[in-house]
């Protein structure tokens, strides 16, 4: 009986415990914040100005990319002459070089659809060294990317890195086979692909979602002999058959040192008690039409530096890099004779592995088709990862 009235009360506390809770929604996560936030730089220089508009959503949204759509964006500066920078996608706004007086300074206005207006800081042109070097380093883990600069006129002094991965990844079948509609031969339908039609075979362009800042201003020269700038793990797929990396270099104003270097520790730098607690980080952006606005960014005016490498397998250890698990259909696909196609070959979710035969897998037996095939996902590279299958200009 003891025992009994024990497991009961235990039995009865957990249901009074378990009844008790509620869920808890912090404010910062359901606040319905809609604020700006604008991404890029004014460029100097023969590189193309391009800015991204977008929105803040709250956390417990299932929107993760809200683009700021229909702005009207200009390039200002103290003397009033300004150029256009038109949308060219969904949140982008992208114009070519603007031929910037290097001895000018300049900003960014924009006029939202809502018909409100920001504006920048006028701020200097800054203009960024080249890229010494940039090389990468293999250790236990995998490899590191790492680059040098330096300015022997001692005026940079702040540094920001962003860069572009592109790398070849294959299907885990290869299919050379492909239905064709048009013809009217049931066992014709199937034929071999041609170059343009690959899909086994695929590249894909990542940007880098960390900040890579440094500074030389406590150095008495203007050096930085080795700035990691990425790690790759030696699991990664990323190295499988060829990969490079397209590093892009920027100079800085000490206040937009300042702004990255908050922006990372807020970003990056969480997680345990002994890391910055989270604060906020002004910008040099402020809405003149309703002071009460937040917006989210730091816009600076620059040249920029680029520097690409190129990594294949044969400059790496025998690491076991990854590979994909899919099997080949066991069965062919069968249709009874007279009927339409296969709807899953005539939708792509099967890719025909060879030519259509005559034949029969049907039970009891009847005249039939079949073909072997393979499920898309495991034959078309391009729903992998979102690859495509056209090599990009600059690969070499």
């Amino acid at each position: 009986m003891q025992v009994r009235g024990y497991i009961y009360v235990m039995s009865f506390s957990a249901a009074i415990t378990t009844g008790c809770k509620k869920p808890y929604a912090p404010p910062a996560i359901i606040r319905s914040n809609n604020y700006l936030v604008v991404e890029g730089i004014i460029a100097a220089g023969q590189d193309s100005t391009i800015i991204h508009l977008s929105r803040t959503v709250n956390l417990a949204s299932q929107v993760i990319n809200s683009p700021e759509l229909n702005a009207t964006i200009t390039v200002e500066d103290k003397q009033g002459i300004s150029y256009t920078i038109p949308m060219t996608d969904s949140g982008k706004y992208a114009a070519p070089p603007l031929g910037l007086d290097n001895t000018n300074k300049y900003r960014l206005k924009i006029t939202t659809a809502d018909g409100q207006t920001y504006v920048s800081n006028y701020e200097p042109v800054k203009i960024t060294p080249p890229i010494d070097s940039l090389w990468f380093t293999v250790n236990s883990k995998g490899l590191t990317i790492n680059s040098a600069t330096h300015d022997p006129s001692n005026n940079t002094r702040y540094y920001r890195w962003d860069y572009s991965e592109t790398y070849i990844y294959q299907s885990a079948i290869e299919s050379d086979y492909i239905y064709d509609p048009t013809q009217t031969d049931s066992l014709k339908m199937v034929v071999l692909r041609t170059p343009a039609q690959q899909i086994h075979t695929c590249y894909i362009t990542l940007n880098s979602s960390t900040i890579n800042v440094n500074s030389t201003a406590a150095l008495s020269k203007d050096v930085i002999a080795n700035e990691q700038i990425t790690q790759i793990s030696d699991a990664s797929e990323k190295l499988t058959y060829r990969y490079s990396i397209l590093l892009r270099q920027y100079a800085l104003t000490d206040s937009a040192f300042e702004f990255w270097q908050n922006m990372k520790k807020n970003t990056q730098k969480i997680g345990t008690i002994f890391d910055v607690q989270p604060s906020e980080i002004p910008g040099n952006i402020r809405c003149t039409s309703n002071s009460k606005l937040p917006v989210l960014g730091y816009i600076s005016v620059s040249s920029i530096s680029r520097k690409r490498i190129f990594i294949d397998p044969s400059q790496l250890p025998a690491w076991q890099l990854p590979h994909a698990s899919c099997l080949p259909i066991t069965n062919p696909i069968c249709w009874v004779k007279g009927s339409p196609v296969d709807p899953d070959i005539v939708s792509g979710v099967y890719i025909p592995m060879d030519t259509i035969k005559s034949g029969s897998c049907f039970f009891p037996p009847e005249p039939g088709y079949d073909v072997p095939g393979g499920y898309y996902i495991c034959v078309d590279c391009r729903y992998h990862l979102g690859g495509e299958t056209k090599k990009p200009a600059f690969w070499q």
